[in-house]
């Protein structure tokens, strides 16, 4: 009998003990989400952070854990910066030696395009310095002028052929005689090469540059996706307009969906067109879709000539309520911004730090150095919108230059 009575209270403690783990486990189901930087966080700090609510009840994170009006403030900053959040040099701080007396050739895919041009004519400032002799030689947005732009330049007999926003699968040709000649043909502004991936248009024996600096475009792609988000409160409609003719343009489409991918906002599938198309045939394709969709806040379009020209259709339209959003941050959209159109905001790089870094590249390379990696050289970059517009082409208020003359003297 008192085997028996031993055996019953047993069995109650037992029970009693389940009981009480029921109550204290949390349900599986009713755990919040964690943040990146709670999932590889031990079990034991999430459960306590849950058990601290109640202490943090008024500054919850946004549901998906990500702090958009932080990510809108930080994107309108130049980049890069350090810790403290002030700019710094990207480039290399390895010595460079810059040769004197050379020729350079200067190869934009098109003189009347501003992108290819500035760094060209940042290139050409960098030889004044030097005693070099710069030559330009117009590629007319042509690829059969762009290869007749570099057999031009070896015929001139230069020691360094630069191409911008090139596209070095379309000038094999050109690409071909340099080699023969023992001249190397380098490029830039074109986003072909480190820190952007999965962009080249070259493959399997195709000759190519050897090397491209250029911004890190998913980056910048990044940065103006954060703008809208943080700019919409995380809701509303966005479309997005594309040009797959432009290997950059890609790469900062990708960004932009992957970052927009993370937020609450609806997003359009992408909307292609080309270059012939940018004016009225790019402009009833945008308005068009603003019919079907009355609900748009934002239009991302990939270049601000494009832009500019969607902006003023948009305003004899009567869109007051759209606001259009681009990358490069030319001093055209920037006015378009201060006058209180629907141009909100550019993602802009700096296009004269971009042709330093490429001159930067290229004395490593004829002086027989390694390239500084990243080969773009941390171009910087930084969202223009209304409380920073400066009616000019966006450079870095950083003193580059004489960071880069120190390390070529």
């Amino acid at each position: 009998m008192k085997k028996l009575i031993a055996l019953i209270l047993a069995l109650c403690v037992v029970l009693s003990l389940a009981a009480c783990a029921a109550k204290t486990a949390p349900a599986a189901d009713s755990t919040p989400a964690a943040s990146d930087a709670q999932t590889s966080a031990p079990e034991a700090d999430a459960s306590a952070d849950a058990d601290a609510s109640d202490a943090t009840a008024d500054a919850e994170p946004a549901a998906d854990g990500i702090d958009w009006a932080a990510k809108g403030a930080a994107c309108v900053k130049p980049n890069p910066v350090d810790e403290n959040g002030n700019s710094i040099f990207g480039g290399s701080t390895e010595p460079a030696k810059a040769p004197t007396g050379i020729k350079v050739a200067l190869v934009p895919s098109d003189s009347a395009l501003s992108g290819p041009v500035t760094p060209l004519a940042a290139i050409e400032e960098v030889g004044t310095h030097f005693d070099w002799t710069c030559q330009w030689f117009n590629g007319k947005g042509d690829p059969t002028e762009q290869n007749k732009a570099i057999i031009d330049a070896v015929s001139w007999d230069a020691d360094v052929i630069v191409c911008a926003s090139v596209d070095a699968a379309s000038v094999q040709q050109g690409l071909t005689t340099a080699k023969e000649a023992g001249i190397p043909v380098v490029s830039t502004s074109n986003g072909t090469d480190e820190p952007n991936v999965g962009t080249n248009t070259v493959s399997g024996d195709q000759l190519d540059f050897e090397f491209d600096v250029g911004v890190d475009y998913a980056a910048i792609g990044v940065a103006i996706a954060d703008w809208m988000v943080a700019d919409a409160g995380n809701e509303g409609s966005i479309a997005v307009f594309g040009a797959k003719e432009y290997p950059s343009c890609m790469a900062t489409e990708y960004g932009l969906l992957e970052e927009l991918a993370l937020s609450n906002m609806e997003v359009s599938e992408v909307m292609y067109f080309t270059g012939g198309q940018v004016g009225d045939t790019l402009n009833r394709q945008v308005i068009g879709y603003l019919q079907a969709n009355p609900d748009t806040k934002y239009v991302f379009l990939p270049y601000d000539p494009a832009a500019i020209q969607v902006c003023q259709a948009l305003s004899t339209a009567g869109y007051d309520d759209v606001k259009v959003c681009s990358i490069l941050g030319t001093a055209a959209f920037q006015e378009l911004i201060a006058s209180g159109s629907c141009a909100a905001a550019s993602s802009a790089y700096d296009m004269v730090y971009m042709g330093w870094g490429c001159a930067d590249q290229f004395i490593r390379l004829l002086n027989g150095q390694e390239l500084f990696s990243p080969h773009g050289e941390r171009t910087p970059y930084c969202v223009i919108d209304a409380t920073n517009y400066t009616g000019e082409d966006w450079v870095s208020t950083y003193d580059y230059k004489t960071d880069f003359l120190n390390l070529w003297s």
